[in-house]
């Protein structure tokens, strides 16, 4: 199929997403959303790549609805395909019902998918409520979701969690491996004959370039991209 030899031979995430949005068309769909959690700590925040109206995507994310999402929560216990109605699907959620439907987003499809990098979920909207109850088994999506997953993950792991620019001066350097090896601000300083004042100073330097919020995130950041 023209749109599988599509998202495999992708390559920018922006291919992906127009092979994704004319293959919910052609399924009977009118909008696709993918969403992505990582495994590792520092990546807190989920990734999401959908052609929903703008409104209702700024919404989503002021609303934080991904955290009430149903689907969310579906995706997270299973990996078994599940056809959603808004209006059996979301009862549980009254005020994210009451915006679905406003946005005239009735019923879809939706499989999670897991890999070492962590949970995926591709849904499929539309705004027919009727659903029909066999394409919960549909091949054609089940395989679409694999493929899609594996290319648009491909594609994430090529872009860098920070700036691969970033670069660690040789005494931030000094100051994070001693940091990895669990000494003390205050052992830190007593090793490398400076004070500790200079030593949290070199450590938020190092906190600021790799954007993490405390000595353990910027410590793993700096062991996963080669820094120290």
């Amino acid at each position: 199929m023209e749109y599988i030899e599509t998202v495999q031979s992708a390559q920018s995430i922006e291919e992906l997403l127009d092979a994704a949005a004319r293959f919910a068309k052609l399924q009977g769909f009118d909008y696709f959303a993918y969403g992505h959690r990582s495994h590792t700590p520092f990546s807190a925040h989920p990734i999401m790549h959908n052609n929903y109206p703008a409104s209702w995507q700024t919404m989503y994310k002021k609303q934080e609805y991904f955290y009430q999402d149903p689907l969310v929560q579906h995706a997270i216990k299973s990996s078994v395909p599940l056809i959603w109605t808004a209006q059996n699907t979301y009862a549980v959620v009254p005020h994210f019902l009451e915006d679905l439907m406003a946005f005239d987003m009735k019923s879809g499809w939706c499989q999670s998918t897991r890999s070492t990098s962590g949970i995926s979920l591709l849904t499929l909207a539309r705004s027919d409520t009727n659903a029909p109850h066999s394409e919960i088994n549909s091949p054609s999506l089940m395989w679409f979701t694999q493929v899609f997953n594996n290319a648009l993950e491909k594609l994430i792991s090529s872009s860098p969690l920070v700036d691969n620019d970033v670069q660690l001066t040789s005494r931030e350097i000094d100051v994070m491996r001693w940091i990895a090896d669990g000494k003390t601000s205050h052992e830190i300083a007593v090793i490398l004959g400076i004070s500790e004042r200079t030593v949290n100073f070199h450590l938020n330097n190092v906190m600021a370039k790799l954007n993490a919020n405390n000595r353990i995130s910027a410590t793993v950041k700096a062991i996963s991209l080669g820094l120290i």
